[in-house]
């Protein structure tokens, strides 16, 4: 069956998408925010940064959002995570029905205003579809799904229904999609792991080694359990796909641009020329700010997204952040039961 899509951003995730979707015989449009890069690449078919898709000629790209949206069965979000609120008010502003279209987010950030998940600013933004969103996560580097090298990812959503039909969307030979219940974990752990993955560039960058970014991994796992929890998320969520999956291959991977930030942060550069040479966006670094308001708000003791958020923002030396966070007061490795799991 085809379906009529609509993806919003065309980044590297957004195209990768587009291409899976369109090779699987749906109608597919690829909204451009920019005019003039929407142009360019209708006529290249190819981004410049990104070498690993061809976007078949029957993707039709475009700068026009109505033209994106309307008459849609899906809408997928791939937006850099602080554009999402904007975007999605246009949206509401075009006044299109979206009473049977799927939303499916897989934008991966808390909102520095609101303290929001990018399912709660869509659900709150447009009504109509608070019933139909799905989050759509797990460890998927758009380069390796490009060249349908074997992956495997999570939709996640409070309608069942919706999750399955997201699932048999995007399923193909090379991606294999579960589905879950838990969207509030889901987002949550896809929108942590940024962070701890700027810790493990940061690692790399001063030259520390495995047993330091294994421990780091596994610390950062009961951080964002810790919070996650207290966002609504349940504990055995952060242990899969979505939460260890995609700790693991962001803090590792060289396609990981938060690892990659982190690592130029590493080396003694300031964030924002490290922000120039990446290009793209890394978004643990919004996010750093979010998960340190939320661990005050809820007095949460999380010591590396603490000192994450002071080197980027409060100009840390980052080796001095690891001697902090080395030094810190002796304790029992786990100190907190919830139900059969101990972090």
């Amino acid at each position: 069956m085809s379906n009529s899509i609509g993806v919003l951003g065309a980044g590297s995730w957004g195209c990768t998408l587009a291409a899976l979707l369109a090779e699987k015989g749906n109608s597919v449009t690829l909204w451009e925010f920019n005019h003039k890069q929407a142009e360019e690449l209708d006529r290249w078919r190819s981004l410049s940064f990104f070498h690993y898709v061809n976007l078949p000629k029957e993707i039709v790209i475009t700068s026009t959002l109505k033209e994106a949206i309307e008459n849609k069965d899906f809408i997928i979000f791939t937006l850099p995570s602080h554009t999402v609120r904007a975007v999605a008010g246009a949206i509401a502003g075009e006044g299109v029905n979206l009473s049977n279209t799927i939303i499916i987010t897989a934008s991966k950030g808390i909102e520095n205003e609101t303290l929001k998940r990018m399912s709660e600013i869509i659900a709150e933004t447009l009504p109509a579809t608070r019933d139909k969103i799905v989050a759509l996560s797990g460890p998927t580097h758009a380069e390796e799904v490009a060249q349908k090298i074997a992956t495997a990812a999570t939709v996640a959503s409070l309608n069942s229904d919706a999750a399955a039909k997201c699932q048999e969307l995007l399923s193909t030979a090379h991606l294999r999609v579960y589905t879950h219940t838990d969207i509030a974990g889901v987002e949550t752990g896809g929108a942590l792991k940024n962070i701890f993955a700027i810790a493990a560039g940061i690692c790399d960058g001063l030259g520390l080694g495995d047993n330091t970014k294994a421990a780091l991994v596994t610390r950062g796992m009961r951080e964002m359990v810790r919070l996650g929890m207290q966002l609504g998320g349940q504990p055995s969520t952060f242990f899969g796909l979505t939460g260890m999956g995609d700790l693991i291959v962001t803090c590792f991977s060289t396609h990981s641009r938060n690892r990659a930030l982190g690592e130029k942060v590493g080396k003694g550069k300031s964030l924002s020329q490290s922000e120039r040479e990446l290009i793209m966006i890394a978004e643990g670094v919004r996010t750093s700010r979010s998960a340190r308001e939320l661990a005050l708000k809820y007095n949460l003791e999380l010591p590396i997204i603490e000192k994450v958020y002071q080197v980027l923002y409060e100009d840390k030396s980052p080796l001095v952040a690891v001697q902090e966070l080395m030094q810190r007061e002796s304790k029992q490795e786990t100190e907190l039961v919830v139900g059969t799991i101990t972090i």
